[in-house]
């Protein structure tokens, strides 16, 4: 990430009201990627027989649209861990220290943090203070 953007919490808050209505349309455009397409599938285990696919086409429109969003999500400083279980992160400062504000759907505000490398399990409870202004 070139340009790293540190959140406050009310700066990561600002954003679920996107988060509520993106996450579940991701997570169909996943879901259908993953189900609808088994030509697709059947294709990309035949590739190296030069096989091809009559729902490609169409395949591509759900995976462009699936990386269009994700990518917009992303070029406003979220991170995008877990589609499935609609896991969002931002990066935030805590005693010094780069830390990620922590999102699960259908949560209406940060409520927690983890350490960078502890994941979605080592989630801690956000308290007043904590979360330090970015400074420039």
């Amino acid at each position: 990430m070139a340009n790293k953007k540190f959140f406050t919490v009310s700066e990561a808050n600002s954003l679920i009201p996107k988060l509520l209505v993106d996450i579940p349309k991701i997570q169909k455009l996943s879901e259908r990627m993953e189900s609808d397409f088994p030509d697709v599938v059947l294709a990309r285990r035949n590739a190296h027989l030069n096989g091809g696919s009559m729902q490609g086409a169409e395949y591509l429109q759900v995976a462009t649209a699936f990386q269009s969003m994700v990518k917009d999500l992303e070029e406003r400083g979220c991170i995008v861990k877990g589609i499935e279980h609609g896991l969002v992160d931002f990066i935030a400062l805590i005693g010094g220290r780069e830390v990620y504000l922590c999102w699960k759907m259908p949560e209406k505000e940060i409520e927690y943090w983890h350490d960078i490398n502890a994941g979605f399990a080592g989630r801690r409870k956000i308290k007043p203070g904590d979360v330090e202004e970015p400074t420039s």
